[in-house]
């Protein structure tokens, strides 16, 4: 079930309820189907794509499933994300920025216990600027 923010903001982007669920960065990811649309032409603006960016278009693309939000806010994940996102029994929904991932609750939770001290220096890079 979607937050009530998140549904909030999906049905005023697209007020049939239409979400876009594909694989990227191996998690399950919703969208809405005009960021879906814009996600396909920003990959087009690129000639000649790399081997790894023509793999990461296979997989969005085998991986695609448009679904529709029931009255409650919920969606029902098709059984090829649930094994490509290697999803159990146990899910986290996270929102993150214009979109929300599905993660299986125990890879999540590694996720959490990693440490990220390593995106420093790049973050420095780009001149990023931590507010705490």
């Amino acid at each position: 079930m979607l937050t009530p923010e998140f549904r909030d903001q999906l049905l005023a982007e697209s007020p049939e309820g239409k979400v876009v669920l594909t694989m990227f960065e191996g998690q399950i990811i919703g969208i809405t189907p005009a960021q879906w649309e814009t996600f396909l032409s920003e990959l087009d603006k690129i000639s000649v794509p790399s081997a790894t960016l023509q793999d990461v278009r296979r997989k969005a693309h085998f991986c695609y499933a448009e679904v529709v939000l029931d009255k409650q806010g919920r969606i029902q994940l098709p059984t090829h994300l649930r094994k490509s996102g290697r999803i159990d029994r146990d899910i986290v929904l996270a929102g993150v920025g214009r979109r929300f991932e599905i993660w299986d609750k125990d890879r999540f939770e590694a996720l959490l216990e990693q440490s990220h001290a390593d995106v420093s220096e790049e973050m420095a890079r780009a001149n990023i600027a931590l507010p705490f």
